[in-house]
C-alpha cells in the first residue's frame, strides 16, 4: 500500500513537471550578464575595470542580431563569447567565488530519488 502511494505520488509529480515544460519553453528570458558586487570589490581596481569592460562586451554580443550574419561570423562570435566567459570565470575564481550548476534533468532525478527514498 505504501509503495503504491509512493509510485502514484512520483507519477503525479513527473506528469505535472512534464506538463509545465512546454509553457516554460515559450518564455525565453533574455540573457543577462550579472556581476557579484562582493567579489568585484575584492579585485584590484585595474581588474575591476577589466571585468566591467568584459561585461560591456558580453552585453554587446547578446544584443547582436545574428540573423544577418554569415556562418563564419557566427562562429567567430561563439568563440569570442566562450573566451570572454572563460575570462570572467577566471576573475571570479581570483576573487574567491564559485558556482554550482545543476541541470533541470539532474534536479528532477534528485527530487525523484528523494521521493522514492523518503
Amino acid at each position: 500500500m505504501k509503495r503504491t502511494m509512493h509510485l502514484s505520488t512520483t507519477l503525479a509529480l513527473v506528469l505535472s513537471l512534464t506538463a509545465a515544460m512546454p509553457a516554460m519553453a515559450f518564455d525565453r528570458p533574455s540573457k543577462e550578464v550579472k556581476i557579484n558586487e562582493k567579489n568585484l570589490a575584492k579585485l584590484a581596481p585595474a581588474e575591476q575595470q577589466e571585468v566591467l569592460a568584459l561585461k560591456t562586451r558580453l552585453e554587446e554580443l547578446i544584443a547582436t542580431d545574428r540573423s544577418t550574419l554569415t556562418s563564419e561570423e557566427r562562429a567567430e562570435l561563439r568563440t569570442e563569447w566562450k573566451e570572454l566567459k572563460n575570462e570572467m570565470k577566471e576573475h571570479n575564481a581570483a576573487a574567491g567565488g564559485s558556482t554550482i550548476y545543476i541541470s533541470t534533468a539532474g534536479l528532477i532525478i534528485i527530487i525523484l530519488l528523494l521521493i522514492i527514498i523518503l
